[in-house]
């Protein structure tokens, strides 16, 4: 009865291979809803995986608004700031993006979600798209343990 119980547990079990993870750009282009896989990751490190969603989210940050202190120009006037209230009440997925890497929390519970088997969504729009941080733990089935053969009366393994 113990083996049986015990080949039930190990049946149960999973374990995770591998970790995907994804960055995505979504907005208009051409008057047409483009998305773009921006980068892609797959490794067997779960630390890895958190930290280049942590990465992903600095570069993409930077790339859409490289000056955090400076964030609306206007292009006629050769870099002369907009004073707007209306534009400062616009989202910003470059601060939505900084925000998320500064909290500590937030990064902690990133990587306690991808150790428990579940997958981590990370969303951000503004008036340039939309952009995902995805990553998902592939679950492999559990490793198997050898089977012994059973003893044949009067004969030893």
């Amino acid at each position: 009865m113990f083996g049986e119980d015990r080949a039930a547990e190990t049946a149960q079990r999973t374990r995770y291979d591998e970790y995907q993870a994804e960055v995505v750009a979504t907005g208009p282009v051409n008057g047409k809803c483009v998305r773009v896989v921006l980068a892609t990751l797959r490794t067997p490190y779960l630390g890895i995986t958190s930290r280049w969603l942590l990465v992903q989210a600095h570069r993409i940050a930077d790339g859409l608004d490289p000056a955090p202190d400076v964030r609306w120009l206007d292009p006629e006037q050769r870099g002369a700031l907009v004073t707007s209230p209306e534009l400062n009440r616009l989202p910003s997925a470059p601060a939505e993006l900084r925000a998320w890497c500064a909290n500590r929390v937030g990064q902690r519970m990133t990587y306690d979600r991808l150790r428990c088997g579940l997958s981590v969504v990370i969303t951000v729009a503004d008036h340039t798209g939309t952009y995902s941080l995805r990553a998902v733990p592939v679950v492999g089935p559990a490793p198997e343990t050898p089977v012994r053969p059973a003893a044949v009366a009067g004969h030893s393994p």
